[in-house]
């Protein structure tokens, strides 16, 4: 099993799998998004043709918080709220990992590597979601593990865009039910 920088000739690899874990149309840009300033994309893969999973993480510009989530977060804590300010906060935005890869520490070591690279990057604070329908395992165990703590749940925070029909949630059933869950990290 390898874990390196995402390249274009996993495009289709990378939609595909997210499109499996997330719904049709959720990321469907990797190759645009990996070329994206401070943009990263992880990718783990076997033997140069099966590809286990993937992780996006960006570092935000400086007052970029509010945009990325979307006006969606009220109150931000006075660490994340400096380290926005500063340029200095790191997002992790998506972790995918092919169902019959799970339970082997690919998305968890996905997770270590983009927080290094992001810490390379200048990012002294971390924060990332992960969205949770009715099929989801819990992942507090694994994020207290790696050192972040829950700042918040925000219920429904993909519906707009789900019902509008911009992606196609897999765990949809007679409207949206996902989470989001936030984690914050304090590196520095």
């Amino acid at each position: 099993m390898r874990f390196e920088i995402y390249s274009p000739r996993w495009q289709s690899d990378v939609a595909r799998l997210a499109n499996e874990v997330f719904g049709d149309g959720y990321f469907v840009r990797p190759s645009e998004i990996a070329v994206d300033p401070g943009s990263i994309v992880l990718i783990s893969h076997e033997n140069d043709d099966v590809l286990l999973g993937f992780a996006q993480g960006r570092l935000l510009p400086p007052e970029g918080l509010v945009e990325h989530l979307e006006r969606r977060v009220s109150k931000v804590p006075t660490d994340i709220a400096d380290a926005d300010s500063k340029g200095a906060l790191g997002a992790i935005q998506a972790i995918a990992v092919a169902p019959e890869w799970r339970g082997r520490r690919i998305g968890t070591t996905l997770i270590e590597i983009l927080h290094d690279r992001l810490i390379g990057l200048g990012a002294d604070k971390l924060i990332i979601t992960f969205k949770r329908g009715p099929r989801e395992f819990s992942v507090d165990g694994m994020m207290t593990k790696l050192g972040f703590d829950i700042w918040e749940r925000l219920p429904s925070y993909w519906q707009a865009r789900c019902e509008g029909g911009e992606f196609h949630c897999i765990d949809r059933h007679n409207g949206c039910t996902c989470e989001a869950l936030l984690y914050r990290k304090a590196v520095y």
